[in-house]
């Protein structure tokens, strides 16, 4: 018994057996989505994974706790808010909050315990000297050098000085200015944390939140709280409010991993609703449809689960998953039922015409489910996460679809069959296919020369394909973290994004001299205007040898004489020696450390959790202390390969391994790979369809015809580019090999029609139908996307919908009429 009549004998007489086989599969897929999928919202993901300044960016996620910090800006552009007193409103009521860590909204040595904080850090700054400043340092403790600079300072007290009171009040003994001073050459607050915009209309608060992971959960947790947060503060103030903006990583995962869900619904929502309308239009039966949909649902739900048993996570792009397979998968049912229904309302029984509807279309549906799942299997070659889930998931779909609409399928719609009336799409089909043969040589050179004038247009210096490489285009539409962000910016230039360097040591002594030697490399760059700004932790990485050198040198100090001539002068002086309290305590944590007492000199032992040094420190130190973070910012935004080649360069001119990073950075980064991946994905597909091409029909005219036409086709979707300015992007490019792979399938479509016995043009007639209605369903899966939220799914989709679309056209235009023509002669 032939294939197709066992396939047909099965959905006929056991469709209890199938009935119960899909509901076992349908059980079993269901419980491991249930205990085995998880989704990861990183964006990272859909990044290739092989590139350093990929790998440098997860790191710096990673590893730093600057990733847990919401940037929130209040910014108040009519003038009618007091901006600083709604700041300090605003920062107290968020440190009353419990899922709060600190709050910093002023520059830490104004901060409450910012004085005390600095003088902690100044010990260890201070051993950290090289030996010439250290040496010029301790002759401050000299007894003479303390009575002159006390009595010199109140002198100038009674003068009227603020200087001098300051200097009394926060380093009295003249040993703290020396210590911090190299973290004037290594960054300014101002500029590693500016707080204030230069018009004054914006003001920044930064909050470390106590979040425990970066999980999609838990960073919309915490945007909720911050949006409750929002509410009662505005409530509880008086007068006009600024408009409180918030950013960071936290409020960007939440964004991703929300959208999520929304986009599930809307691209499901309207791809079903699109290919409903289109079947509809073409056969005006619902049980098929149901059927068709009820089919569809099972792959994507058995595509899903051997995705969780195949990926350890699912990424947040393989949403877009359901849409596209909707799209795709129901050109196999469409294309079976057409001739199905043929073969019922000439007088076929159920059996026969699901017998003749495998025998005609059952080849072309295996062999384009083929096709179509090489085309998505070539994104195992992007070496993106997220996109390589994706293929990997559609080809399991797709493949089930095609195996799926040839059994399950005709078990759905059952036996029943009700004859219509006239069918005006199938006439509209005839009567297309007889105007072609009518006159095949001048239909196929007018739709030739147009398509031939669209690949001229395509390769003339005229207008070009723009490349987008910019970050927006990674993030979700009307992204508020992103509006947010990009606010910020303009009104602060200097808070514009850096590019990340980072540094990982073996030991702290070559931790140390790394950023020495990489500080001093990038300051000189600054200096000759290569760079505009660089700011690096080379002033707090500490040398063990250093510390254990300058140690040694304090056993030379007379430390109990040097406390007696501070208590001598503060009496003497008619000074509170409780104000001094500061001053004694440092002199005996010198005299311990002359000792072998080192617990002074660990300054992320000395500082209070909640002070807000740490978000400066935060910025440049991770959890391991051999690991740093430095940014550069450049003169201004990269916007070539060739302009992050030449930093690149300049960064690593001091000769020190390091990691670069950022996201203009790794994106420009990124172009020559997203380039050159658009043809070597393209020359798989080719030759992938020359071998099955090849196979299948074994002559060289169908092959010409079919590769041809498909050349014409990604032509002419390139000067729809051109003409219409949609930009190409380092996702949306991976959208031209799934258009060789997705449009071959009408093509070969039509040559099995063209093939088949009996009459040629009666065959067409059958097949044009459902190859038409096909395409539009197909365009419009892919079309479906335009509702997502996602960009990498939103701009994907556009492109294969316009790919696709032309290839449906070339089909019908170019690919039928050659064959008549051909058939003529």
């Amino acid at each position: 018994m032939s294939l197709d009549r066992t396939f047909a004998r099965i959905v006929t007489h056991h469709r209890l057996a199938l009935g119960l086989a899909v509901v076992a599969m349908l059980i079993a897929a269901l419980l491991t989505i249930r205990f085995r999928v998880h989704f990861a919202s990183d964006v990272l993901d859909l990044l290739p994974q092989q590139f350093e300044a990929v790998k440098a960016f997860k790191v710096f996620d990673r590893e730093f706790s600057q990733a847990r910090e919401l940037t929130i800006g209040l910014l108040d552009e009519t003038g009618q808010v007091d901006l600083d007193a709604f700041s300090e409103h605003f920062s107290e009521k968020l440190r009353e909050e419990p899922w709060i860590a600190r709050v910093m909204d002023r520059s830490p040595l104004e901060s409450p315990g910012g004085l005390e904080a600095a003088r902690a850090l100044a010990l260890p700054l201070l051993l950290n000297l090289d030996t010439p400043d250290f040496d010029q340092a301790l002759h401050a403790v000299a007894p003479d050098e303390i009575a002159a600079r006390l009595k010199k300072l109140h002198g100038e007290l009674e003068a009227g000085s603020p200087k001098a009171e300051f200097q009394l009040d926060f380093d009295p003994l003249g040993l703290v200015a020396p210590a911090l001073k190299p973290l004037g050459s290594s960054f300014s607050i101002e500029q590693t944390r500016p707080l204030a915009s230069p018009d004054g209309t914006l003001r920044i608060v930064l909050a470390k939140t106590k979040q425990t992971d970066l999980g999609a959960k838990t960073c919309q947790e915490i945007m909720d709280k911050v949006e409750d947060f929002k509410k009662r503060v505005l409530a509880d103030w008086s007068g006009p409010a600024p408009k409180i903006l918030v950013t960071g990583r936290t409020p960007y995962v939440g964004e991703l991993s929300r959208t999520m869900g929304s986009d599930v619904i809307s691209t499901v929502v309207g791809s079903v609703v699109l290919v409903t309308a289109v079947f509809l239009l073409g056969f005006r039966r619902i049980r098929p449809l149901f059927s068709i949909m009820v089919v569809l649902a099972l792959c994507c739900v058995i595509a899903v689960a051997l995705g969780a048993l195949v990926f350890r996570e699912l990424n947040m792009i393989t949403i877009g998953l359901c849409s596209i397979l909707i799209g795709l998968g129901v050109d196999f049912g469409m294309m079976l039922y057409a001739v199905y229904e043929r073969e019922r309302e000439t007088g076929g029984d159920h059996e026969a015409a699901i017998a003749a509807a495998i025998r005609s279309q059952g080849k072309g549906v295996f062999f384009g489910s083929l096709t179509t799942a090489a085309a998505f299997l070539c994104f195992l070659r992007s070496q993106s996460t997220g996109f390589e889930q994706l293929g990997v998931l559609i080809a399991f779909g797709i493949l089930c679809a095609g195996l799926f609409m040839a059994t399950v399928f005709f078990g759905f719609i059952g036996g029943k069959f009700r004859v219509k009336g006239a069918d005006w799409l199938w006439t509209g089909g005839a009567h297309f296919v007889r105007f072609v043969h009518r006159s095949p040589r001048a239909f196929f050179l007018c739709f030739a020369a147009l398509l031939c004038g669209c690949a001229v247009f395509a390769f003339l210096p005229i207008g070009r394909v723009q490349f987008d490489a910019n970050p927006r285009s990674l993030e979700p539409k009307d992204s508020r973290a992103g509006i947010a962000l990009r606010t910020i910016q303009s009104k602060m230039p200097i808070a514009a994004e850096p590019v990340i360097v980072l540094l990982r040591s073996a030991n702290a002594e070559q931790f140390h001299d790394g950023w020495a030697k990489l500080q001093a490399s990038w300051t000189n760059l600054v200096a000759e205007k290569k760079i505009r700004s660089a700011a690096s932790p080379a002033a707090l990485a500490i040398s063990p040898a250093r510390l254990s050198a300058n140690a040694a040198r304090l056993q030379s100090i007379d430390f109990a004489a040097s406390r007696t001539a501070l208590t001598n002068t503060i009496t003497a002086e008619g000074l509170s020696a409780d104000a001094f309290k500061p001053a004694f305590a440092t002199l005996d944590s010198l005299k311990a450390i002359a000792h072998g007492d080192r617990s002074a000199l660990d300054w992320r032992q000395a500082l209070p959790e909640d002070s807000t040094w740490w978000f400066v420190l935060d910025r440049f130190f991770s959890r391991d202390p051999n690991l740093g973070a430095a940014y550069i910012t450049p003169n201004h935004t990269l916007s070539s390969f060739a302009e992050k080649e030449q930093l690149r360069k300049e960064i690593e001119s001091a000769q020190v391994p390091v990691l670069i990073s950022g996201w203009s950075y790794t994106l420009q980064d990124l172009v020559p790979w997203s380039k050159g991946k658009l043809t070597e994905l393209s020359i798989i597909m080719v030759v992938f369809n020359v071998l099955l091409l090849l196979f299948l029909y074994r002559r060289a005219f169908p092959l010409f015809i079919l590769m041809l036409s498909l050349a014409l086709s990604i032509a002419a979707l390139v000067t729809t580019l051109k003409l219409f300015a949609i930009p190409l992007n380092m996702f949306n490019v991976l959208a031209f090999p799934l258009v060789l792979g997705v449009g071959v399938d009408y093509g070969i479509y039509i040559v099995i029609a063209m093939r088949q016995e009996g009459q040629q043009e009666s065959n067409l007639a059958t097949v044009v139908k459902p190859v038409l209605l096909s395409g539009l369903c197909t365009t419009c899966g892919f079309g479906s996307l335009a509702f997502a939220a996602n960009p990498a799914l939103r701009s994907l989709g556009s492109v294969c919908a316009i790919g696709v679309a032309w290839c449906l056209f070339a089909t019908l235009c170019f690919v039928l009429p050659a064959y008549a023509w051909r058939g003529a002669k």
